[in-house]
């Protein structure tokens, strides 16, 4: 009897795993579907142009992904296990590689070579460019995720440049996107990810800041302990 209470709860936890698995995978996917939907229906202008956009979009939305999962490694962890890992650092490769070639594509079919310098020139004008600045910020948090064994001291700080990328890039494509400013579907979709960001990164420093607390404490009381048996 209660190797048969094991097996289904053995069961049962496999199957809750599985679909875990599928509604996140799933959900993940939706969202391409649904950038890519709102993408098609944009009128389109020339073929760079429109490859540049939608390797912007993409490349965006894969970062966002990235960003939000990593903010919650152990239960994104205890669903797919160490594949987490491989797929975590397939959606940031695959966002880097995308963003990356949007802005070659646009100085190719523009012949200009200074969309890849950030526009310091007003306030405005440093918001609306605000992609050429998180190009490099990217670049940047990316590099480190895959160095954190080299710079352990600093790598997480560097890969947070990440979330400060992810703002930018939102607030250029709304500005001066030609998909994402006229396209109130695209803007609902990006903005309303770029809220979970927000708000998983603040949580994600919330929960460092208690660890930390709690290790601290941790180790006051040992110390405490072992100060007392001395005496």
């Amino acid at each position: 009897m209660a190797s048969k209470i094991y097996y289904y709860i053995t069961i049962y936890k496999v199957m809750e795993k599985k679909i875990k698995q599928i509604l996140v995978l799933s959900g993940i996917l939706i969202l391409y579907v649904l950038v890519f939907v709102f993408y098609v229906l944009n009128p389109f202008t020339g073929p760079l142009e429109d490859i540049s956009r939608i390797l912007a979009l993409f490349g965006l939305l894969s970062l966002i992904l990235s960003s939000i999962m990593a903010a919650f490694t152990k239960e994104v962890f205890q669903i797919f296990g160490q594949p987490f890992k491989k797929i975590h650092h397939f959606i940031a490769l695959f966002g880097l590689g995308l963003i990356v070639l949007h802005p070659v594509f646009l100085a190719i079919s523009s012949g200009r070579a200074d969309i890849f310098l950030p526009d310091f020139s007003s306030w405005i004008a440093f918001w609306r460019f605000a992609g050429r600045p998180a190009f490099y910020l990217i670049i940047l948090a990316v590099i480190a995720g895959f160095l954190q064994k080299r710079i352990r001291k600093w790598w997480r700080y560097i890969h947070s440049f990440n979330y400060i990328a992810v703002v930018f890039g939102v607030v250029h494509g709304i500005l001066v996107g030609a998909n994402l400013s006229s396209s109130i579907g695209l803007q609902i979709i990006f903005i309303a990810l770029l809220v979970i960001t927000t708000a998983t990164f603040a949580f994600k420093r919330y929960r460092d800041y208690i660890k930390k607390k709690r290790i601290k404490l941790k180790q006051e009381k040992k110390n405490e302990k072992e100060e007392e048996a001395i005496e």
